[in-house]
């Protein structure tokens, strides 16, 4: 007996000692970092296992003599059973270097095969980053050549797309919306609450995205993926993290990283902290005389006074600090069900309002002496939920639950004025979001959930002497106490009629609601209070037909809506010298109708052509026109004469455009890349009498490049590249802006084109270590892309070093 159990004891130890040799590692050809989510199969497919964060799968439980390794993206890989024998048999994966085989998020927010989806997808990935070393998202999102990006100041980045910014675009993290009652119409810098450096995915969808995410979808979506807690596939702990440090000689700016994940088979972690310092930024030194800084305001013994700039080229008083944070706690109680505690933190210093900075009086004394936003705070907490089901009503249900709250605020004091003055906005609020799928057959899926956000907003405004201290309550921006509102449920459905043909549909149903109280002992409001309720109905139809694995062609008709927020009709403003916006409380919602035709194709894995044309058409738009306070056209506001107007259902505007993509990889891991992209925007004017260039409708711009990869090398020679616009061709609110814009021959303001030719490169030392480095803007080209009231940075070096384990 004891002989008997003795050898059974050894078989144990043998067969545990072969069950822990049957572990495979998968790692990408090039890089050798561990790939996730690679499917392996034996002979039976319902036994398939999926590798983790580290690459890892224990493979032993499949039968079969050969085993097949699939990831989007890769060549699959077939490999017999004996040459995985070893401890930790290794398997590297070969990217395919074009495929129409890829997964998006952000469309029904839930992940879909790009081949099935009709809508045009930028999409950005940690590997970017790593290679670009951007010190914001908004950098990051600009280097994509498809999302051009405006600045009025150092501290931020307002995108357009398709001929839409700010209000009218919808900014998404993690599945909640970041959108809330005070965003506005004018440039708005919140997606520098971003940490480019903890993005797992970030996607823009391009043209209305109504039917998924309500209101503000018009021009687009972007959708941002933070890092997430991976769980361990065994009774290891799974750690994992990361850090980096950047540099950035322009701006002569550096920032820190840090992120780190643990995972057990329950309960994981995934957390992340940057800080960005930017100094004053340098502009290049061949350009437009007019972008240069050649004075600035300093206190000199108690007096404003216009100081000379030694350096013209450096943009005094242009930088900040910014602080991104966020810890994620994810539970497994069982295999269906995870649930998850999300907590995000971003800060900035004050931020100097540049463009504000270099405005001159008529008198050619400056209108600033300050002129700066207080730090913008955003912080958000989201309980969430996700579930899944054999069957029922849902295969996978995911609900979020999550509070917001935002605050800034505006600081100016006019030149030789000891008159400081604040308005301080803070918005708190509960966003529910429920999103439901359910598999309909191996052929379609059917998408269905619903929305709910409310928002309070706190508003004051007070007047402070930097000499005596004395402290005047003035009229806030908002009303203070102001209450925003919106609810939604929608429907959805994808499905592949054919192998070659995909249909989608949805409709949405939105109501809204805002109540406004107005203190009318500081300011004539035209009312006391005001309230308004809208509804609203959206939807999408697209059809997508593929002839073969390598062609796509796409259709996508869809709508979207703005209902108006508490910005829209109840701030009070001074948006440029001599005019001051007041409330309407007689808005309704603004729709867009749109229509995109597009069609990829792959030729021989090793060329991608992209092309897409589109047209949107904006409805009952609200737009910024003329208007009467108790019967006047003009009002004395903060000691000028100024004209009056508001934002008023007034105009149609529409956007026609396309976009051209080049991809190619020729020879030796060389690579070439070109994407154009033109939009002709414009909207009625003030009398609705003729068409005029829509505000938010930039030049044609792209960027065009060559690229080498090879094993751990990796590099990117390209320009990015931008018309211009004349005098002529600014919208009559920009040709108003002088300040910001070169001067023609007649002393008008227009937009010169521009060019900047980058290098960055970076080259992955080992497992662990990756090294970066460029040269931006090598001609040092002083340019201002169109809109913005900052030069762009002049001649950059820049470097980064990053670790991973």
């Amino acid at each position: 007996m004891t002989m008997n159990r003795t050898l059974s004891v050894l078989v144990l130890l043998l067969c545990s000692l072969m069950a822990k040799a049957q572990v495979v590692r998968v790692v990408d050809q090039d890089d050798q970092r561990p790939l996730e989510g690679v499917v392996i199969t034996g002979d039976d497919p319902a036994s398939a296992r999926a590798t983790d964060a580290r690459g890892r799968a224990a493979i032993d439980g499949l039968t079969g003599d050969t085993l097949t390794f699939t990831a989007l993206g890769y060549a699959d890989m077939r490999m017999p059973r004996t040459a995985l024998a070893s401890g930790e048999a290794a398997v590297t994966l070969h990217a395919l270097p074009f495929t129409l085989r890829e997964a998006v998020v952000s469309v029904n927010r839930w992940e879909q095969g790009a081949e099935r989806v009709p809508d045009r997808i930028t999409v950005m990935r940690p590997r970017d980053v790593a290679l670009y070393n951007p010190g914001t998202a908004a950098d990051m999102l600009q280097r994509s050549g498809e999302v051009f990006m405006q600045k009025s100041q150092l501290g931020g980045g307002s995108p357009m797309i398709r001929g839409f910014a700010a209000n009218r675009l919808l900014i998404v993290v993690d599945g909640v919306r970041m959108n809330n009652a005070i965003y506005r119409a004018g440039n708005l810098q919140n997606i520098i609450s971003m940490d480019a450096n903890a993005i797992e995915r970030a996607e823009v969808v391009h043209g209305p995205g109504a039917m998924t995410y309500g209101s503000d979808a018009i021009g687009g979506v972007m959708d941002f993926h933070m890092l997430r807690p991976r769980f361990s596939q065994d009774s290891s702990l799974l750690l994992r993290g990361g850090a980096a440090a950047r540099y950035g000689s322009a701006a002569n700016e550096f920032g820190g990283h840090l992120n780190i994940g643990l995972g057990g088979r329950r309960i994981a972690f995934a957390g992340s902290a940057t800080f960005n310092r930017f100094g004053d930024l340098r502009a290049g030194s061949i350009g437009p005389a007019d972008y240069r800084r050649p004075w600035s305001v300093e206190t000199v013994n108690g007096v404003d006074s216009m100081v000379m700039n030694v350096d013209p080229d450096l943009q005094l008083g242009s930088g900040y600090d910014n602080i991104n944070l966020f810890g994620k706690l994810a539970f497994h109680p069982v295999d269906a069900l995870e649930i998850g505690l999300n907590v995000y933190h971003s800060t900035t210093s004050d931020v100097p309002r540049y463009d504000r900075l270099i405005e001159l009086r008529p008198s050619g004394t400056p209108r600033s002496a300050e002129w700066y936003y207080g730090p913008q705070e955003w912080t958000m907490g989201a309980l969430t939920v996700k579930h899944t089901a054999a069957r029922g009503p849902w295969s996978t249900a995911r609900l979020s639950v999550a509070y917001q709250s935002y605050a800034e605020s505006r600081n100016d004091r006019n030149f030789r004025n000891t008159s400081l003055r604040t308005q301080a906005e803070q918005v708190t609020g509960v966003y529910v979001n429920l999103d439901m799928e359910r598999e309909l057959g191996r052929r379609g899926q059917l998408f269905f959930g619903g929305e709910y956000v409310t928002n309070e907003v706190t508003s004051t405004g007070r007047r402070v002497d930097q000499v005596t201290g004395e402290e005047t309550v003035i009229n806030s921006r908002y009303p203070d106490g102001s209450t925003w509102s919106t609810g939604s449920v929608y429907v959805g459905a994808m499905f592949d009629a054919t192998e070659r043909f995909t249909l989608t549909a949805g409709l949405r149903f939105n109501w809204s609601a805002l109540d406004c109280m107005f203190d009318t002992t500081l300011f004539p409001y035209p009312a006391t209070t005001t309230s308004l309720s809208n509804t609203a109905l959206t939807g999408n139809l697209g059809l997508v037909y593929r002839p073969g694995t390598d062609w796509k062609f796409a259709l996508d008709l869809s709508s979207g809506f703005r209902a108006p927020n508490i910005d829209d009709i109840g701030k009070v403003f001074d948006s440029e010298p001599g005019a001051v916006i007041v409330p309407n409380p007689d808005l309704a919602p603004e729709h867009a109708y749109s229509a995109e035709l597009g069609v990829e194709k792959v030729v021989t894995d090793h060329v991608r052509l992209r092309g897409s044309g589109y047209y949107v058409l904006l409805d009952n738009a609200m737009v910024r026109r003329p208007f009467s306070l108790n019967g006047q056209d003009s009002i004395l506001y903060d000691g000028e004469p100024s004209r009056v107007d508001a934002i008023q259902n007034a105009a149609q505007a529409t956007v026609v455009g396309c976009m051209i993509a080049v991809e190619a990889r020729l020879w030796s891991g060389l690579g070439l890349d070109l994407r154009l992209n033109w939009q002709d925007g414009v909207e009625q004017d003030d009398d609705n009498t003729t068409d005029v260039p829509l505000r938010h409708s930039p030049p044609p711009f792209g960027s065009a490049g060559l690229s080498w990869q090879k094993g751990r090398v990796r590099a990117r020679l390209f320009a990015d590249i931008s018309d211009g616009f004349s005098y002529d061709d600014l919208p009559p609110s920009e040709q108003a802006k002088t300040a910001i814009y070169a001067k023609d021959a007649n002393g008008d303001p227009y937009a010169p084109s521009w060019y900047s030719l980058n290098l960055n490169g970076s080259y992955q030392v080992n497992k662990v270590l990756l090294v970066s480095a460029g040269v931006e803007n090598i001609t040092d080209q002083r340019y201002r892309p169109y809109s913005s009231g900052i030069s762009a940075p002049g001649r950059t070096f820049t470097v980064g070093l990053r670790a991973s384990f």
